[in-house]
């Protein structure tokens, strides 16, 4: 309050606390009734649960964790409502999130990837720069809705301001990329079904000219190739073109998405493109093709940096999971 009693008006106090000029007034207002801007002993509603009730609220959910508020209530017998216990487990930083599907890893698995992380732990940044990496991802446009949450008074669930339109066949398209640390390598979009010898003819229009759009040629510059395990990947038609046409691959061991840099470049895309809803199967390839262009070389140097610490990760790991 010193400031605006030595002439300061309220706006140029605020501007110099770095506060709105509403709050200057509140706390002037408080101290020219209270002479103080002490905080006052605030009386609020008891809470409904005790000590024990939250106490057993949070291990309950620590052995189960898919166990629900409103099915807690139940199996706990508490008098509370479900939205009561939702804070208590809020308050304990556990919070309500869809559960990613993920493949539990086999101890055969864990292996491959224990293995693969190994193999390549003593590669540097500069060594990933020298590899392309590939993947297909599925892009929808409008009408397609995973989970998606919305904040709405009770009772009003089936209020049109509140729901989302899914509808039973939103536009999508097929994509086949790939990019390096140099930049972003051919976009393929098709909406046939992708096997062996579709997949083969995108590899034998788009793979070779990325590669020749980053690495030397004279003299020949060497590179890698990484896809993921998928058996389209390890099919023969595949196979022997690659090695008819001296592409090195990167053996990459399978269920290993947290592995492959590609998957947070679809998640970047993705994220741009269902931005637009497109409505049209064809105003969707164009939106794709344009977002792919847009994509950010920084963001192609991060991902492909990223692969040493991921390698380090397993290892740490044991072969599971990373977070990645």
């Amino acid at each position: 309050m010193a400031l605006t009693r030595i002439g300061e008006t309220q706006q140029e106090a605020a501007a110099q606390l770095g506060c709105t000029r509403q709050t200057v007034a509140h706390w002037q207002h408080t101290y020219t009734a209270r002479k103080d801007v002490e905080d006052q002993q605030r009386e609020g509603r008891p809470r409904a649960t005790t000590e024990e009730d939250d106490t057993l609220i949070v291990m309950t959910s620590t052995i189960d964790h898919f166990l629900t508020p409103r099915r807690m209530k139940r199996k706990l017998e508490l008098d509370v409502s479900s939205h009561t216990i939702d804070r208590r487990l809020q308050e304990a930083n556990l919070f309500g999130r869809v559960a990613q599907h993920k493949h539990t890893l086999t101890e055969e698995e864990k292996r491959k990837r224990l293995s693969f992380a190994e193999g390549y732990k003593h590669w540097k940044e500069g060594d990933w720069e020298r590899v392309l990496f590939s993947d297909e991802k599925i892009f929808y446009g409008a009408g397609f809705c995973g989970h998606v949450y919305v904040r709405r008074p009770p009772g009003e669930a089936l209020n049109p301001e509140y729901t989302v339109d899914k509808k039973p066949h939103p536009v999508k398209v097929h994509i086949w990329a790939c990019f390096s640390a140099r930049g972003l390598g051919y976009c393929h979009i098709f909406n046939e079904h992708l096997d062996g010898k579709l997949l083969k003819r995108i590899l034998s229009d788009n793979l070779i000219p990325s590669a020749r759009l980053h690495f030397a040629s004279d003299p020949p510059e060497q590179w890698y190739f990484l896809q993921d395990n998928d058996p389209k990947h390890r099919s023969h038609l595949v196979r022997n073109w690659l090695h008819n046409n001296g592409v090195t691959c990167i053996d990459f061991p399978p269920y290993s998405p947290d592995l492959n840099p590609s998957e947070n470049l679809w998640a970047d895309l993705a994220r741009r493109v269902e931005t637009h809803q497109a409505e049209e199967v064809e105003l969707l390839q164009d939106i794709v093709a344009e977002e792919w262009k847009k994509t950010a070389k920084e963001l192609l140097i991060k991902l492909a940096h990223s692969m040493p610490k991921r390698c380090e990760a397993v290892i740490k790991a044991k072969g599971g999971y990373i977070d990645y």
